[in-house]
């Protein structure tokens, strides 16, 4: 069974993400907590491995996660990904996009000025109330761009996020219901 993908590619079976990365088959999986990032990177047809865990607030410990990972790639492999270049701006589809989508801990927030997509991630404020513990801060708006091609997938631009890559779900009338970004799923509130 094949499923849609994330952040790290494209989805097969249960938690684990394959991608095409520079001529070789990726196998990954990452995590987080409150403050707590993990991200486990397998290239089996290389008998590769590397896990990379940080504690730190997600503008830098997603960052950092994504640079070793990245590092490791290049310096032991020589295998470089290239981040997918965004299309130019476009009105109609910016408007498709653009809007609220939440889950039962965060909600997604995508915004559009007219000349840019900047999307936002926050805790929701009830979750932060009931929390006995102090929650991560929300992250503020990065800008992010649509990815060419009729998958309607997604790539945020800067911020903790950056690099991060995401997917829209559209139901039978090809209308927006859905975002997922890093293996989460966002519906449209």
């Amino acid at each position: 069974m094949r499923l849609r993908g994330s952040s790290l590619g494209d989805a097969f079976g249960i938690c684990w993400f394959l991608k095409h990365v520079g001529g070789v088959t990726t196998v990954g999986h990452g995590g987080s907590a409150n403050g707590q990032f993990a991200d486990l990177l397998l290239v089996p047809e290389r008998d590769f491995a590397v896990a990379v865990m940080s504690n730190a607030g997600p503008d830098s410990g997603m960052a950092f996660n994504q640079a070793i990972l990245t590092w490791a790639l290049e310096e032991y492999l020589g295998v470089v990904e290239q981040a997918p270049e965004p299309l130019p701006y476009d009105a109609t589809r910016a408007s498709e996009v653009a809007g609220r989508f939440g889950n039962e801990v965060m909600v997604l927030t995508i915004t559009d000025d007219g000349e840019k997509l900047a999307i936002a991630c926050d805790v929701r404020p009830e979750i932060r109330a009931s929390s006995e513990i102090e929650l991560p801060a929300d992250l503020p708006p990065a800008l992010m761009g649509l990815l060419p091609g009729e998958t309607g997938e997604f790539i945020i631009t800067e911020g903790g996020l950056a690099n991060q890559r995401g997917i829209f779900t559209r139901d039978q009338s090809g209308a927006i219901i859905a975002a997922d970004l890093a293996g989460r799923t966002f519906a449209r509130e």
